[in-house]
């Protein structure tokens, strides 16, 4: 590919190009919503010049240095793969600053030179690219509507939906993927639909948010890739409650903050956990050596660390998942905060990019919602994602031919069936089933 450099704003021979930051080990592609600054604005080493977007979480990317912005290579709206030089920034005499080695550092490539190349493949996503290998099509025969001619996840959809498609021989198709690149620097979302003058009055069309479109692709990612088994049990909470009656006001006198069942929840559920490990454990694809793969190329991670995510839902729409890392050696009061904090900054969109890295479990609190059994879809990376659903008082049979009214709560799991079967995933249930019944107002919980 040629690529050329503008002189539009002065000279570049000397401009730090401007990275798409990593927003978590999972996240391999971000979107940029909006430019918050202009080519040959002057901008401070830190400034915010544009923010960005994945399933998981919003950020901004910041200047390396200070100097003069160049030019913008990707419009709004527009999502490319991690590492992506996205701006470019002409230093002030005087300045220096080193260049993060997560990023490119070479000149610029000129967004006019991205479309005119000739390869239409360059100009693919990742997941472009992986449902065409998975479906045996040829990419040049799909019709494009991206920007310069792309093919966006929308087009491949639709051509794989067609009934009028022909699959690409399977030689066809080795010699398409002998083609493609190692990596791939950009690519586009799918355009957002407008309604037109003709679209009847009995419906709207709601163009989804940047948001929204991250958290479609990754749970269909999730879905399509993942063997998602699910199980539930019930669980009498009377121990629960009695627990929470019995410390809760001393507990907001010492600490400032209420005692929530769901943080109680968690705490037994970490316990549970430590004994558990397939459970915190994640399925991969890639090689590790031979010893630690099984005969189709995949291994398990276990994890020694409880990363605990927490599926917190944004009042504007949307669900982030911020991480309570090593949530295993927090006593209960330390949980209880570091919940609030997170639950309350994924809320504001005041937490950093690190906090929503790393989970190696989920749990979500879909009672809050008046759910009383729910069936999650697991976040990739994990194993396993547990749910808390509204406690109800139901009649429960106690003894032989007796019976109390109780109050009952179901707690979900879905799990990847790659990692762990249903005996593991019941054990799992059982126990903690078992941890939360024997609870009572005198129990020593730390």
């Amino acid at each position: 590919m040629t690529t050329t450099t503008s002189t539009v704003l002065g000279d570049h021979s000397h401009a730090i190009s401007v990275a798409m930051p990593s927003l978590g080990e999972q996240a391999t592609e971000c979107t940029l919503v909006k430019w918050l600054k202009a080519p040959g604005d002057n901008v401070t080493a830190g400034d915010p010049i544009a923010e960005v977007v994945t399933d998981k979480v919003s950020a901004e990317v910041v200047s390396p240095v200070s100097g003069r912005l160049g030019p913008l290579l990707v419009p709004p709206g527009v999502t490319v793969a991690t590492g992506t030089t996205i701006a470019t920034v002409v230093p002030s005499v005087g300045t220096t600053g080193s260049v993060s080695t997560d990023g490119p550092t070479q000149r610029p490539v000129s967004l006019i030179a991205i479309v005119d190349a000739p390869d239409a493949l360059t100009r693919t996503s990742p997941l472009v690219r992986r449902l065409a290998r998975e479906n045996g099509i040829d990419l040049r025969r799909v019709p494009a509507t991206g920007p310069g001619g792309r093919v966006t996840k929308d087009d491949i959809l639709a051509f794989i939906g067609s009934s009028s498609q022909a699959t690409t021989p399977p030689e066809a198709h080795d010699r398409l993927e002998g083609r493609l690149p190692e990596t791939i620097h950009v690519a586009h979302s799918s355009p957002v639909p407008n309604a037109t003058p003709a679209t009847p009055d009995d419906h709207e069309i709601l163009p989804p948010s940047t948001l929204r479109q991250a958290i479609a692709a990754h749970l269909v990612r999730s879905v399509r890739t993942i063997p998602q088994a699910w199980t539930l049990v019930e669980v009498d909470m009377s121990g629960l409650n009695s627990w929470r009656q019995a410390h809760r006001d001393g507990f907001r006198t010492r600490h400032g903050i209420d005692l929530s069942l769901f943080a109680l929840f968690a705490h037994t559920v970490v316990g549970v956990l430590s004994r558990h490990p397939l459970l915190n454990a994640t399925w991969n694809e890639g090689p590790d050596g031979p010893e630690a793969r099984g005969a189709g190329g995949g291994r398990v991670t276990v994890h020694r660390r409880i990363n605990l995510g927490v599926a917190v839902a944004r009042p504007g729409g949307g669900l982030l998942v911020p991480c309570v890392p090593d949530a295993g050696r927090l006593s209960v009061s330390g949980l209880v905060g570091e919940m609030r904090r997170i639950i309350d900054g994924a809320r504001d969109n005041t937490l950093g990019v690190s906090a929503y890295a790393g989970t190696s479990m989920t749990i979500n609190n879909t009672g809050a919602l008046g759910s009383v059994t729910s069936q999650p879809i697991l976040p990739e990376g994990t194993s396993a994602i547990l749910t808390l659903e509204a406690i109800t008082r139901r009649p429960v049979i106690i003894g032989i031919d007796s019976f109390a009214i109780r109050p009952i709560a179901n707690v979900c799991l879905t799990f990847d069936h790659r990692v762990l079967d249903g005996q593991e995933a019941c054990a799992f249930l059982q126990e903690l089933k078992s941890e939360l019944e024997r609870l009572s107002a005198t129990t020593a919980i730390h």
